[in-house]
């Protein structure tokens, strides 16, 4: 997996889709903890210490003051989902939605979403045909982790197949004007704004049917209410934003997972052998080849940061999977251990925007590597089949080539 720094990435949005960003990461971690890239007009955060200063930072914002919403999104149904997500808002009200929204999705009884994301497993092998190849791994990798969040929010099941296409169509184009991978262009935005006010219709819908509702959708509404946000289009909008979050992140960590296996001989018997060592091996790839990379920030204002003086709107590149790899976080951190004690990692973040599905997310994870080994995953066909999704923080393999 070794590539020598000839083969490193252009700069670090190119990173998360390189074959094995890793040497570069550890470097930039240990070598230049904070820094500006002239060439992009970015600064980078990569060392753990730069990286918790910035996440930590109230001067760090989410978004810019004067675009809060990226212009290509503004004029359309996108700006409701974009504009009113907790974690991209740093206004009065975050906080106490951020709260509702944390304390919906902690409040789950995670036995209770086991035993769903298990039986929604054993269904997905009846509704993608078996036996299993590489690109349907794929598609399970993406199906079940949303899924099993769309049932806890009251989508019925006939539904699904139209809202994975919605929430791939709002991702897209989300991160095509956020970032500009994929090249934005007028036809992505069209079926980004499609896929956002279709989303918005089906969970305006159940927000208003009891009997519909789920879950995870009366728990964020009832927390909405106890702490004053009423606002409706808000709820439908974060209620959205669970399924956001579960779409590309849990579905690379899946299949991250896989490829670490599928690398490793002597780990897959050991887990073959014990599947309690399904935990810690997902913990350890969270750590070691994480599918969120990086994430970002701007200054609210002209300060210093990690001993640098930035100005108003500069754009801080934060590095989380570069951090995970300073060995002032990890001892001898590009070795990977399953066995690792006091394991540390920047994967949900930290400070204000943490991520609250640091529970839910590894565990639903657990759920689709043990049922996938139970179906005899073809492991030995996914490296040839591998490419990753194009994208500037997310890292998602696809094994569809």
């Amino acid at each position: 997996m070794s590539e020598s720094l000839a083969t490193e990435p252009q700069h670090v949005r190119a990173a998360p889709s390189h074959s094995n960003p890793y040497p570069y990461y550890g470097r930039l971690a240990r070598q230049q903890a904070f820094f500006r890239d002239d060439t992009n007009g970015w600064w980078v955060a990569a060392s753990a210490a730069a990286v918790r200063e910035v996440l930590n930072s109230k001067l760090c914002l989410t978004r810019p003051r004067n675009d809060l919403v990226p212009s290509p999104l503004a004029d359309g149904p996108m700006a409701e989902i974009f504009g009113r997500l907790v974690r991209l808002r740093d206004d009065s009200l975050r906080a106490p939605l951020k709260d509702a929204v944390t304390t919906a999705l902690r409040g789950l009884d995670l036995r209770y979403v086991a035993e769903l994301a298990k039986a929604r497993a054993c269904e997905l092998d009846a509704e993608i045909d078996q036996p299993l190849d590489a690109a349907k791994t794929t598609r399970f990798m993406f199906a079940l982790p949303v899924q099993v969040i769309a049932q806890l929010l009251g989508i019925p099941r006939e539904r699904y197949a139209d809202v994975m296409g919605w929430l791939g169509d709002y991702g897209a184009a989300a991160a095509a004007a956020a970032t500009g991978i994929p090249a934005p262009n007028a036809a992505i935005f069209e079926k980004g704004h499609r896929g956002a006010q279709a989303l918005l219709d089906l969970g305006s819908a159940i927000a208003h049917d009891d009997a519909r509702r789920g879950p995870l959708l009366a728990a964020l509404m009832r927390e909405a209410s106890r702490a004053g946000c009423n606002d409706e289009k808000d709820i439908v909008a974060n209620a959205i934003g669970y399924m956001i979050q579960g779409f590309g992140a849990m579905a690379g960590l899946v299949g991250l997972v896989l490829l670490t296996l599928a690398r490793r001989p002597e780990l897959l018997a050991e887990v073959t052998a014990d599947r309690k060592l399904i935990r810690p091996l997902v913990q350890e790839v969270v750590r070691f080849d994480p599918t969120t990379n990086s994430t970002f920030r701007f200054m609210a204002r002209d300060a210093v940061i990690a001993g640098h003086r930035l100005r108003e709107g500069d754009m801080i590149i934060v590095l989380l999977a570069a951090a995970n790899r300073d060995p002032a976080l990890n001892p001898d951190p590009d070795r990977f251990d399953i066995g690792r004690t006091d394991r540390k990692y920047l994967e949900f973040g930290a400070g204000p925007h943490a991520c609250p599905a640091d529970k839910l997310a590894p565990l639903i994870v657990e759920i689709a590597v043990g049922h996938l080994l139970t179906r005899s995953v073809p492991l030995e066909t996914l490296e040839s089949a591998l490419s990753y999704a194009a994208s500037g923080h997310i890292r998602t393999p696809l094994f569809n080539r």
